[in-house]
């Protein structure tokens, strides 16, 4: 019997979900009544949580003056989004970590799919466009139903890369997972995100990445995670030429104002950070 989006998923929140605190702090950083302190102590409520996040937030990667020694204290000097951001990064690679893929490198599943955060977010603050969601997140999850595929249906998975990898049939390794099963990893992904409650722009940017055109709200986002993962892809490639990746939609340019022109100093700035935050947020375990 072939496998359903549905009941991937289903199967998938019986093993995982996100902690009730991530979730929580999701929805309290949207509120502007709430404050820091109040954001801080939901946080304290996790030990483990805590420490991570302190730890991200003294590390060389934001150049802090000053030591930040409560949680309350992160969400004043970082800011509010960025703080969920690194809650819900921290969380969604915990959650994951008692799945085991052995088709797959964990270590660089999330080593990929940070560059694909860190682009995304590079990418949104060069574009001139105003009032973007944060794609950090949606950069960090892209990928996830990957890990569904690989862990519950691994024969099907191996059909799909075989079926790609078959120069005759010119296909996309999402194009070959749809012949083989019926759907591709990112509407799995999609639905998992959806399963969580998670913002419905995070939902499009992960359904969408491959395929920008088809997103009919959150384009911009969409559009920047879509061209984020084909940075990501040259920065494992050890390469800037676009003809060695994927092709980037020419409509995901002009929705987000950007050009070719901004790779070269995004993989740049990528490369700089991508080590230590991987191994702040203890990614690939």
């Amino acid at each position: 019997m072939a496998p359903s989006v549905e009941g991937l998923v289903e199967n998938c929140s019986k093993l995982i979900s996100l902690p009730e605190v991530a979730i929580r702090v999701n929805s309290m950083v949207g509120d502007p009544g709430v404050s820091a302190a109040e954001i801080g102590e939901v946080i304290s409520q996790d030990p483990a949580l805590t420490t991570s996040l302190l730890k991200i937030a003294n590390s060389p990667l934001f150049g802090l003056s000053r030591e930040v020694d409560t949680v309350s204290r992160a969400v004043t000097v970082l800011g509010g989004k960025q703080i969920r951001d690194l809650v819900l990064a921290s969380s969604a690679a915990d959650a994951f970590k008692g799945i085991p893929n052995d088709m797959l490198s964990m270590e660089n599943f999330w080593h990929h799919s940070l560059c694909c955060a860190l682009a995304a977010q590079e990418l949104a603050g060069l574009s001139r466009i105003r009032k973007i969601e944060s794609v950090f997140i949606a950069g960090l999850l892209h990928d996830i139903g990957l890990l569904l595929i690989y862990n519950k249906v691994p024969e099907l998975a191996v059909e799909s890369i075989m079926l790609s990898l078959d120069q005759s049939k010119a296909l996309s390794l999402n194009q070959a997972e749809r012949q083989v099963m019926g759907f591709d990893h990112a509407q799995l992904g999609g639905a998992l995100i959806k399963a969580w409650a998670l913002p419905e722009s995070l939902q499009a940017c992960v359904t969408f990445h491959h395929e920008p055109a088809a997103a009919e709200s959150h384009k911009v986002e969409v559009a920047l995670t879509h061209i984020a993962n084909s940075i990501a892809h040259l920065i494992e490639t050890d390469s800037s030429s676009l003809d060695n990746i994927q092709i980037i939609e020419p409509a995901a340019w002009l929705v987000t104002g950007l050009s070719e022109e901004v790779i070269k100093d995004v993989i740049a700035s990528v490369r700089d950070k991508v080590t230590e935050m991987q191994a702040v947020l203890k990614m690939g375990g």
